[in-house]
């Protein structure tokens, strides 16, 4: 029986209404010039804070696991648009985060590329032909709005994974219900390129979202042979007992860190 590699897979997630004055003070702190200005830019303060917690957790969050201080860490896009750790570069980590006016999630691991999305859930019933281009939909009876944000944060946080982000000209995927509970990936039409071993390699799950949205992450198994056991850890920023410790000076730590994984799952 072959050695199943160990993947972990860090997820943090956050809310505004979670951040008191003080750390919006250090979030914005720890942003880059470029990101502050791009932060300004917003019309609504609403949209201004989604993306300072985003992008602050983003640092923060890397600051922990690489042990650094977070405006130490240096991103550049990468010519698909899709940003990239240039600064420390001792290590090679694969990270995704994503943001709503309701909240943000950012994932991080050493092991494995990962893709994350959250969207805002709504009550009303969704068109579901908007997935046509993207996704070879199952017979679905009666397809509520929840459903729609599954697939539609799927297949974001799948190509957010592969590194290229979601795009018509890409190949539909079908997705099927693992009896985990997750889904497991292939492509509607075979190509000759890397996307149909990516594709082939690609696990996705439903996650825990901020309050009133819906997540998946993706995660692509490493190494051909897609055996690999994935520990996902979910985090909430004002529990993160070390990250408050470290970054933000506004009293002791409000929780901890649950070192129990929330999800666990083999592959083989």
């Amino acid at each position: 029986m072959p050695v199943k590699k160990k993947c972990d897979v860090q997820v943090w997630r956050a809310s505004p209404g979670d951040v008191d004055h003080a750390q919006w003070r250090a979030l914005t702190k720890s942003l880059s010039l470029s990101e502050r200005s791009k932060a300004f830019q917003f019309r609504f303060e609403v949209d201004r804070k989604a993306y300072v917690l985003a992008h602050g957790l983003r640092r923060l969050a890397l600051a922990v696991m690489l042990d650094v201080q977070p405006e130490k860490l240096v991103f550049r896009d990468n010519d698909k648009g899709q940003p990239q750790l240039i600064e420390p570069h001792r290590k090679r980590i694969f990270f995704s985060h994503t943001h709503t006016r309701e909240g943000v999630l950012f994932a991080a691991s050493t092991d494995a590329a990962v893709g994350v999305d959250a969207e805002s859930a709504v009550a009303e019933p969704l068109d579901f032909t908007l997935l046509d281009p993207y996704l070879v939909l199952p017979e679905i009876g009666g397809p509520e709005a929840a459903a729609f944000n599954d697939y539609w944060t799927a297949l974001e946080a799948f190509w957010k994974a592969v590194g290229t982000g979601l795009a018509t000209q890409h190949p539909r995927l079908q997705l099927s219900t693992h009896p985990l509970g997750h889904w497991e990936v292939a492509l509607d039409v075979a190509r000759k390129s890397e996307l149909p071993t990516l594709a082939a390699q690609g696990v996705i799950f439903s996650i825990t979202s901020p309050p009133g949205c819906v997540a998946s992450l993706a995660i692509i198994r490493p190494g051909a042979s897609g055996t690999a056991v994935f520990v996902v850890h979910e985090k909430e920023m004002k529990k993160d007992s070390e990250l408050i410790r470290r970054f933000f000076t506004t009293g002791s730590a409000t929780g901890h860190v649950s070192r129990a994984p929330k999800h666990l799952f083999s592959q083989s």
